[in-house]
């Protein structure tokens, strides 16, 4: 008997459960969206300390006007809502609310208002962060996050946004990768303040990871006294999948445990129980060769296996999130992809991208782990720190020129997938599924 008929055979006993490639689809009430930052898309963020790093080298990308979102807010939530997104994340600027030190500009921070309400006009849900990457320039000038005063000052900071803003909002991200913000910052140098120590970058990690369990006891506390509804608090982490070459050896095992509790876990050690949900954003598989201490590049670069990588050189590799979903299972708490995206120029690359990784964390999903919200980096393209505008991750192209936005490929399929909730049959073909389509009405 041909396999193929004997697999016919068992599917009329077995009935759909044989049916491997049917519509995938996730739990009711799951998040859709997209993410961005304030820095990277609003423009004229004149009083950030990144604003002063690019005016201090010629040699350094300019972020000027960015996407003009601060002014193009309604349009661009106007695209959000008819690609079916039911959630955004975004930032607010520290240094639009607090310009100078102990000095809060009202008209920036009812500027933040009109934008949640601009949200819930269109039934999105904010998810707002309150710090990505940025501070305010007389921040920076008192030593940033190296001083442990910078704890009170963030403190503050939050004090006042969550009495003007927690009315209407009340799902927040206290801070945003700050393994990554440390390492660029007070490691490698390339983002400001320029430093390159461990022990400054040590001191800042440390100091964030305070500052996120003071702004969650201070959130928690504002919104009880207020009887608001409860809020939801928690900070967004950059985490990593992991690989070695050599399986059994002790000492590679050893510092990808090392690396593992680094990376994913070590700001959840510092920061305790004070997380209402785990915010991913996943972009990373590193690949170790061999352990040694020569560098601190440790990890093996994709391209040197010539395999799958984005334009800036990030490698594709769909498993990874499923991997690293498995593994904060542990915490037995809500988690919520805060960000996942490529940077590409070929639409096919991106919606098979967008369809691989969503059919991973629908398999964490089966496998037990609470996952409820999905947001693709990032709504349209924008300004990538270091790397300017060349990179584009949106789902909108962005005519830098003119700021016209174009619906991209991928974002309509994206879109049918936060229309229906699910992976839809068809949309597995962007994978290789070669198995018969289902009869479409």
């Amino acid at each position: 008997m041909a396999l193929h008929q004997h697999i016919k055979r068992i599917a009329r006993f077995k009935g759909d459960r044989l049916r491997f490639h049917r519509t995938l689809y996730f739990p009711r009430h799951f998040l859709w969206g997209a993410s961005t930052s304030a820095y990277q898309v609003e423009g004229k963020n004149i009083h950030s300390d990144w604003w002063q790093w690019e005016k201090n080298s010629s040699q350094r990308f300019r972020s000027g006007n960015a996407c003009d979102h601060y002014e193009l807010y309604e349009k661009d939530f106007d695209y959000a809502k008819d690609l079916h997104q039911n959630a955004h994340r975004f930032s607010i600027e520290w240094s639009r609310i607090e310009p100078k030190e102990g000095e809060w500009d009202r008209n920036a921070i009812e500027h933040y208002r009109s934008v949640i309400l601009a949200l819930h006009k269109r039934h999105i849900k904010p998810i707002i962060t309150l710090h990505h990457f940025t501070n305010p320039e007389w921040f920076q000038k008192k030593g940033g996050w190296a001083r442990r005063r910078s704890v009170f000052y963030f403190s503050r900071f939050v004090r006042f946004v969550i009495g003007e803003l927690g009315d209407i909002a009340h799902f927040w991200i206290t801070v945003n990768e700050p393994m990554v913000y440390c390492t660029m910052s007070y490691l490698s140098g390339v983002w400001p303040p320029g430093k390159k120590s461990y022990f400054l970058a040590n001191l800042a990690y440390h100091n964030l990871a305070r500052a996120h369990r003071e702004a969650y006891s201070i959130i928690h506390g504002i919104y009880k006294k207020k009887d608001w509804h409860p809020p939801k608090v928690g900070a967004a982490i950059n985490s990593v999948s992991l690989h070695t070459y050599q399986k059994h050896s002790f000492l590679s095992w050893l510092f990808m445990r090392v690396s593992d509790w680094i990376w994913n876990h070590s700001f959840y050690f510092l920061t305790g129980e004070t997380h209402d949900f785990i915010g991913i954003n996943y972009y990373f598989h590193y690949r170790l060769k061999e352990p040694h201490f020569r560098t601190i590049k440790f990890f093996l670069e994709a391209r040197n296996e010539k395999r799958e990588m984005s334009s800036v050189g990030w490698e594709v590799y769909p498993q990874g999130i499923f991997d690293v979903l498995l593994d904060f299972r542990r915490y037995k708490i809500p988690i919520y992809i805060t960000e996942n995206g490529i940077a590409t120029t070929n639409e096919s690359k991106r919606s098979r991208y967008i369809v691989s990784y969503l059919k991973e964390v629908y398999h964490a999903i089966q496998a037990g782990v609470d996952v409820r919200g999905y947001f693709y980096w990032s709504l349209m393209d924008n300004f990538e720190w270091e790397k300017g505008f060349a990179p584009r991750f949106g789902l909108l192209d962005v005519n830098y020129k003119t700021y016209q936005r174009t619906y991209r490929q991928a974002a309509l399929v994206y879109s049918e997938v936060c229309r229906t909730n699910s992976i839809p049959h068809h949309l597995l073909a962007y994978i290789g599924h070669s198995v018969e389509r289902e009869k479409r009405k």
